[in-house]
């Protein structure tokens, strides 16, 4: 089967949910025997000799100084993709971030991977008219394709109510055997970890409010780098906490660093499955995750039977004050093996 996947970002030359999601399925699907195609931008030094990476240009930048998306990439990117794809003879194409191409293929030629359905809060990320018809484009975007994937049951809950298309929630699936070794420290120095992209939505104001509201000095660890980066460490420097920044940190960094940590912060306003919160859990760092209403790794939480939800700033700085409780995270449902398997088969129910 030839499977054709359209994405604007690559892993590892840019890192976050949505990449890794795709490193990890297309690595697999190729190691299967399949035809992968990778259409995106051209990256330099992320080339995978299993996967047929086919370039639609230069990455661009693709945040504004204020660290939201910029809009005219994105446009083009899928125009350019969207002519890519007519060309290499696809028995399945996959689109996702930035969406844009579904928007121009034939109706109902493709799947769309969506990751997140924010309905009425794009007003409050971009402007007027600007959010107005980010919010239409949305609804006219699940109209289109043949069906849709979603990270989450949480994602495909608020899906279904804008489409007739087949919703399928599909989570991703970590290689698990790769977190025996972190998930057994014992070593539990840091207090709390973030880790996420320097953009507004990822909650970095709600951090500093939280660090603000404890008294307790903590040792804190945040693992990111993005537009925001000179306006916002000095602010998360500036509390009575000792905080460390680990800018452009390695995956081994990372994880080595979620192992030593007793709790996982995540005060995101939108996510649509949250694969940092995955890791925590696979590292035994005890997750707290913020209900925005538009949070999935809220779901994680209830899914695997460990983790914190709450609904308050104030209610995460009262929990990480003090130790988290012991608890064994059931991550059956989250291994490599059962995410390829449960794509395969869905894929299969719509050919």
């Amino acid at each position: 089967m030839h499977l054709c996947f359209v994405c604007s970002h690559l892993y590892p030359c840019t890192s976050g949910g949505a990449e890794l999601r795709y490193h990890l399925l297309t690595s697999e699907l190729a190691k299967l025997g399949h035809k992968v195609s990778y259409i995106t931008y051209a990256y330099n030094g992320c080339a995978d000799s299993s996967i047929d990476l086919v370039p639609v240009g230069a990455p661009p930048e693709h945040y504004d100084e204020k660290g939201k998306r910029r809009v005219l990439p994105v446009a083009l990117f899928g125009i350019k993709a969207a002519r890519t794809v007519e060309k290499l003879h696809c028995d399945v194409v996959d689109v996702s971030v930035p969406y844009t191409p579904a928007l121009l293929l034939p109706k109902g030629s493709f799947v769309l991977t969506l990751h997140e359905f924010w309905g009425p809060m794009w007003r409050t990320y971009y402007s007027v008219p600007l959010a107005v018809l980010a919010e239409k484009g949305e609804k006219l975007l699940v109209t289109r394709p043949r069906a849709i994937i979603t990270p989450s049951e949480f994602v495909a809950r608020k899906v279904r109510e804008h489409t007739s298309a087949p919703v399928y929630p599909v989570p991703l699936g970590l290689p698990l055997e790769r977190y025996v070794k972190y998930a057994g420290n014992t070593r539990r120095d840091i207090d709390a970890v973030a880790i996420g992209r320097f953009v507004p939505i990822k909650g970095w104001d709600r951090l500093f409010k939280l660090l603000k509201l404890v008294d307790k000095p903590l040792r804190v660890a945040i693992v990111g780098d993005g537009p925001l980066y000179d306006h916002l460490v000095p602010q998360l420097r500036g509390t009575n906490h000792e905080v460390e920044i680990l800018r452009g940190a390695s995956e081994d960094e990372k994880l080595s660093t979620l192992s030593r940590a007793k709790y996982y912060l995540n005060l995101s306003q939108f996510e649509g499955f949250s694969i940092a919160t995955l890791e925590a859990l696979a590292c035994g760092a005890h997750p707290v995750v913020l209900d925005t209403g538009y949070n999935a790794a809220v779901e994680l939480v209830q899914n695997t039977g460990c983790g914190t939800i709450v609904k308050t700033v104030d209610e995460a700085a009262e929990i990480i004050a003090r130790d988290p409780p012991p608890c064994t995270p059931d991550l059956t449902n989250y291994t490599l093996q059962a995410f390829i398997k449960h794509y395969l088969k869905v894929v299969e129910e719509i050919l």
